[in-house]
């Protein structure tokens, strides 16, 4: 995992590049060929990727890419509770389009919900997975996700996650080498009354602590001979890039990606990057 990474482009589609191009074009109102690009610039800002509120004691940035039109099922959330906690959520939901946009709103709005009621990180995929099985059955369709959730406490320089079949996460203390966050529960919508399975994990943040999450549209990123990205190409760019500023990390795995499938990026793609100085 040693080598030099090439200096970042520009995001090669950051959401208010999406949203406002694109919605032009495709997003109709109710009176049917009106366009209506304001809704979607919000939706794409608010659901999708939103990360300009500032936050003491982190250092953080998100990027997000629809791989078509103007929704998916990629989500990525860092939140901050009045009692100082920060949570950070990343997560990708199976299907594309707007079937998995709805499911995505659900994720994400969910994971603050029950977070904010005091929850441990493993209870939150619990309560989740719970809710995600529920609305399968109830509206008759088989979806599932990833998801990976973590609540840090920045006094105590701590954070504890859990991660529902979410592997594209590390984290990198400063002198040593990216570890990867392994996934301590299973995906999510997919087994019932299977919650023994869920567990949680943490980490601690000594000062200058670096964490990273992507989805897999980095990781199944392919080269036009059919090669993977693979987790190892984004422990790759992650060490690379370790001391950069997170908005650079950020724009380096998605030019990365990008480079690396030559512009046939397939999916999704949502990256979190948060350094706690």
């Amino acid at each position: 995992m040693e080598g030099e990474v090439g200096t970042p482009a520009p995001l090669t589609a950051p959401a208010e590049s999406v949203s406002s191009s694109k919605a032009r074009d495709a997003v109709t109102n109710g009176g049917g060929n009106v366009p209506n690009w304001n809704a979607a610039k919000l939706l794409v800002e608010h659901l999708f990727a939103r990360g300009n509120t500032e936050i003491a004691g982190v250092e953080y940035a998100v990027g997000y890419r629809l791989a078509h039109g103007l929704t998916g099922g990629d989500i990525v959330d860092v939140y901050h509770f009045d009692n100082d906690a920060v949570s950070f959520s990343i997560a990708d939901i199976s299907g594309k389009g707007t079937e998995a946009a709805v499911h995505a709103a659900m994720v994400k709005y969910g994971l603050r919900a029950y977070a904010s009621q005091g929850l441990t990180p493993e209870r939150v995929l619990r309560s989740l997975d719970r809710l995600y099985l529920e609305n399968n059955a109830f509206e008759k369709i088989e979806s599932f996700a990833s998801v990976f959730f973590a609540m840090v406490d920045t006094s105590r320089r701590m954070m504890h996650y859990a991660s529902g079949g979410h592997e594209a996460a590390a984290i990198i203390v400063p002198g040593e080498l990216p570890k990867t966050m392994a996934p301590t529960a299973p995906l999510i919508g997919v087994f019932e009354d299977q919650h023994d399975l869920f567990k949680q994990a943490f980490v601690h943040l000594p000062p200058g602590t670096l964490f990273v999450a992507t989805t897999d549209g980095i990781t199944e990123a392919r080269s036009p001979d059919r090669a993977f990205f693979g987790m190892e190409g984004f422990l790759d760019v992650v060490e690379a890039y370790a001391e950069a500023p997170a908005e650079m990390i950020v724009h380096a795995l998605i030019d990365r990606a990008h480079e690396f499938s030559q512009g046939n990026l397939r999916d999704d793609i949502a990256v979190v990057a948060a350094r706690f100085p």
